[in-house]
């Protein structure tokens, strides 16, 4: 045999895709020439490229033998190993191939990825680093940033790690390691959710979507994002696909569409959604969540708790069980079990607190030492701390010293209307070394024992405007004939923060739906209308007097206010503020409306002064407007003399 022009044929025979024909080659020379390592080595290239890796594995171990510092055979080792299911010696070769490849980055950098990969599994830390390694060598090298966006994926695929701040971080890079992946995009879609970044949620969903039209789990994400965004209808529509092309039986889908159909108020629709999803799932608790706040709305209060403890029983330390369950106590007067699970708050979103507040501990009731400050503090709207703030002089009369933050706007009315030793400050302002512990405004109740409705402190006026700013307003609006009433139709957007959005869109109408107030004789409006939709006021259908320019915080307004005869308005802060000065206040609540206004009351334990209207239908103002119109008829508040 001419062993040279053997391994010329054999070698072309090989490049040519060949390699059975090869492989038999290289075994006749070696034959004659058994220690040439390189047809060692090519023969078991060959084998490995007929998937025969138990063959490769013998001829490249031969090879490696023979002529040690060959990085790159220890490489094609390793994968024949790999292939032939010795893991562990995969990883030795692999190990001894990155050592003897300094002088060859790419190699190097592969055989990096190949370790990376196998270590995945059982390692991933020592598996990220090694392929970040490789990333350095090769930027984008496909087997490695495949491999690494696998990794990072893997450590976030527990639902409670989307959670952690650090899972948007790790998916941005997996999807940027691996844009192609729908199944990270759709990952990175869903931690941004959980971090309350709907927008870029949804586009992510949307882009899955533009690829992969019936992709089942990102129809049912974009639904949840558009209900988040008050989009009802196409949430409606993504969920009913989603049911369409997903596996059948699958409750998620019907969750989407239930609590979407809730959202547009079709609520024995969005009941029977529910109903089925429980029906196939005992167990899914989305679905005992949302049908008990249907529940609650529905004012079916047996059944809304029946659905929130058997929530409690599937997940007894998820705040949002606590947090509805506390709603729904609440607007039922259960104030022990309400306030208890009122606490529960903190852990959602739009709950946050600085790292100054966050550092003082809770105040737990009881009494302090000799010179140390209680700072009660404000943590959600105006219209909470004005209602709340009733509570600042039962803690002076405990004998504690208190310092007391709150919202810009309400500064100059609270260090009028308090007494003076209590000390009023903008939220955020420095905090004295003297404060020993801090108490949230609405954590008070439960602290100072209102455990019914008969322990609420109802004595108003407990806010009050200063004479000479009053005396101003009085001269102003002395000679307007009739009775003088205020009004206020929409609360604050907050677009922000879109569930607030949702809420406010409900509990808000347009001036122009009051229009059947310009029939009644005797009437002079006022606007106290502010933000946005105070615009609306120039095109108003009756006759409006507008100083709201004048208004430049709720100390101005609680002036203006106290020489109204009436203030009529939907449920927003001025509302809270007319009934804390004693004002006749009469409120346009929507049909799910805030539990401190209770159920099948016209009046309220909080405010001897408020008269409640509420809507009987979904979304419906004309019910309550009618009877606006027919109460200002038969018994409007008297002006006085």
């Amino acid at each position: 045999m001419d062993v040279n022009s053997a391994i010329d044929q054999a070698i072309a025979r090989h490049q040519a895709g060949d390699w059975a024909g090869a492989e038999a080659a290289y075994r006749d020379i070696l034959v004659v020439a058994p220690a040439l390592a390189d047809i060692h080595y090519l023969m078991g290239m060959s084998c490995l490229s007929q998937g025969k890796a138990s063959a490769a594995v013998k001829a490249l171990r031969t090879a490696v033998r023979m002529k040690n510092g060959r990085g790159d055979w220890w490489h094609n080792l390793g994968i024949a190993l790999r292939q032939s299911g010795d893991p562990a010696a995969a990883r030795q070769a692999f190990a001894t191939a990155i050592t003897q490849l300094d002088a060859n980055p790419a190699q190097q950098a592969e055989a990096l990825a190949e370790q990376g990969a196998l270590l995945a599994s059982t390692d991933p830390q020592e598996a990220e680093a090694l392929l970040r390694r490789a990333l350095v060598l090769v930027p984008g090298l496909p087997s490695a940033a495949g491999n690494l966006a696998a990794v990072l994926f893997n450590r976030c695929t527990d639902d409670g790690f989307l959670n952690r701040p650090e899972a948007v971080s790790l998916l941005t890079e997996a999807h940027r390691l691996a844009p192609a992946s729908t199944v990270i995009a759709n990952r990175l879609g869903l931690a941004l959710l959980r971090g309350e970044r709907h927008q870029e949620a949804l586009a992510l969903f949307d882009s899955v979507l533009s690829r992969e039209p019936d992709n089942s789990t990102a129809l049912l994400a974009r639904s949840d994002v558009l209900s988040i965004l008050g989009c009802f209808e196409e949430a409606a529509a993504a969920a009913r696909h989603a049911a369409v092309v997903g596996s059948s039986g699958r409750a998620g889908p019907l969750v989407a569409l239930g609590v979407a159909l809730h959202g547009q108020g079709y609520l024995d629709d969005a009941r029977q959604a529910f109903d089925a999803a429980i029906a196939i799932d005992r167990d899914n608790l989305p679905a005992h969540l949302n049908l008990g706040t249907l529940l609650r709305d529905l004012g079916d209060d047996e059944g809304t708790e029946r659905c929130y403890q058997r929530s409690l029983q599937l997940a007894p330390s998820m705040p949002v069980v606590h947090w509805q369950r506390a709603q729904a106590r609440l607007i039922a007067g259960d104030f022990v079990e309400g306030w208890q699970e009122y606490e529960w708050r903190w852990g959602m979103p739009g709950f946050s607190l600085s790292a100054v507040l966050r550092a003082l501990p809770i105040w737990d009731g009881s009494g302090l030492s000799l010179g140390s400050i209680l700072l009660v503090h404000a943590e959600q709207g105006h219209g909470d701390s004005l209602q709340f703030v009733r509570y600042l002089p039962l803690l002076r009369a405990r004998g504690l010293k208190v310092l007391l933050q709150v919202q810009p706007a309400l500064v100059r009315l609270f260090r009028e209307s308090l007494p003076s030793d209590i000390d009023v400050e903008r939220l955020g302002s420095p905090v004295p070394e003297t404060v020993s512990c801090r108490c949230p405004l609405l954590g008070l109740p439960l602290r100072l024992g209102t455990r019914n409705l008969a322990d609420i402190p109802v004595q108003v006026p407990y806010l009050s405007a200063l004479s000479d700013r009053r005396g101003l307003w009085r001269q102003r609006l002395r000679d307007l004939p009739g009775l003088r009433v205020g009004l206020v139709w929409a609360g604050d957007s907050r677009e922000g923060d879109p569930r607030a959005a949702a809420t406010d869109k409900r509990r808000s109408l347009s001036l122009s739906q009051l229009s059947p107030l310009s029939t009644l004789p005797g009437l002079t409006f006022v606007s106290l209308q502010k933000g946005p939709k105070a615009s609306q006021a120039a095109q108003a259908p009756f006759p409006l007097y507008d100083w709201t320019d004048e208004l430049t915080d709720f100390a101005d307004t609680a002036a203006l206010v106290s020489e109204l005869d009436l203030v009529i308005g939907v449920d927003t802060a001025v509302i809270h503020l007319s009934a804390a000065l004693a004002r006749p206040t009469w409120v346009l609540s929507r049909f799910d409306g805030c539990w401190r206004w209770l159920r099948h009351r016209a009046d309220n334990p909080w405010y001897p002064d408020l008269r409640l209207f509420r809507q009987t239908q979904w979304a419906d103002w004309r019910g309550v407007i009618a009877e606006l119109v027919n109460a200002l008829v038969l018994s409007p508040p008297k002006r006085p003399d």
